[in-house]
């Protein structure tokens, strides 16, 4: 286990580097000019949780609402486009978005988090009416470390009790901290070294034993922890080296009965919808049509 001020030292420079270029293009960032943006603090069990609360300037009363998830390997934090994505989902559909600012590891390792996730994404069914939203329409997705959120916070539902989403997405979700990251790698061209994996999983789960509970490595979920989970879209980057446990979970939510819609952006590698890369239009586009139709929307 990394001492503190190792921990210290890898934090900083993960934090200050990136292997994925974000693009802003023109039409998205015009997109925060069609809805308010501001701080919300909710209670959690580990405190006040930060959040970034989106809503349309015409928001109907009982709007459904989408609870977002960023990503960065639990180390990386919030950033302006993850504003910017919720403000174009926002815009596009009228829900209302809450985007967590979850805290980060090292300082706040596993689960503290999945903790903030669960009990956020509880306060807005407990708090529907006073957020103006649909309980019936609240929908939560992630992107990378987020998609990871996404998928432990509806096992923990099913775990622990408490309402579920009507959907699900993962976005190029981080789903086995157990695998080791040279075998994850392996011959394929990526972004990510087998260093800066190993480093975000370092930070954000020490305890060897906690890599091997399903809130955190969810593809070793029984069959049982699956059952009855909301049907979930799972987007996957044909470049990107978590490719392979997105499918594995995929199947295993297929052989519980889940319903799910599995789609692979050939041309794509990892965080490419979130920084706008590549095929980020067809797959915003995609977002859109499962939200909509999630969501009950014409």
């Amino acid at each position: 286990m990394l001492s503190k001020q190792e921990q210290a030292e890898m934090a900083k420079h993960l934090r200050s580097t990136t292997v994925v270029p974000t693009e802003l293009p023109a039409d998205l960032v015009a997109c925060l000019d069609a809805v308010d943006h501001k701080e919300m603090l909710i209670p959690t069990r580990v405190g006040e949780t930060r959040t970034i609360l989106v809503k349309p300037r015409n928001v109907e009363k009982k709007a459904p609402l989408f609870i977002n998830f960023h990503g960065g390997g639990f180390v990386r934090g919030y950033q302006e486009r993850d504003t910017i994505f919720c403000a174009m989902l926002a815009s596009k559909l009228g829900c209302v978005v809450i985007d967590v600012d979850y805290r980060l590891s090292p300082e706040f390792p596993f689960p503290t988090a999945l903790h903030e996730a669960y009990d956020v994404t509880q306060f807005a069914f407990s708090n529907a009416e006073e957020l103006g939203i649909d309980p019936d329409r609240i929908a939560i997705g992630g992107h990378s470390a987020g998609g990871n959120l996404t998928a432990a916070v509806c096992l923990m539902i099913k775990q622990e009790g408490g309402s579920m989403p009507c959907l699900q997405i993962l976005d190029y979700p981080f789903l086995d901290a157990v695998t080791d990251s040279f075998v994850k790698i392996g011959d394929d061209p990526t972004f990510f070294t087998p260093e800066r994996l190993d480093g975000f999983n370092s930070l954000h789960v020490p305890k060897l034993a906690d890599r091997r509970n399903p809130l955190m490595s969810p593809v070793l979920a029984k069959p049982e922890m699956l059952e009855g989970l909301p049907s979930a879209l799972i987007i996957i980057a044909a470049k990107d080296i978590l490719r392979h446990e997105a499918e594995c979970y995929a199947r295993m939510l297929v052989d519980a009965g889940v319903e799910v819609r599995l789609r692979k952006f050939l041309q794509s590698d990892h965080g490419f919808i979130i920084a706008n890369l590549a095929e980020y239009r067809q797959a915003h586009a995609l977002i859109l049509k499962a939200l909509k139709e999630a969501f009950g929307l014409r």
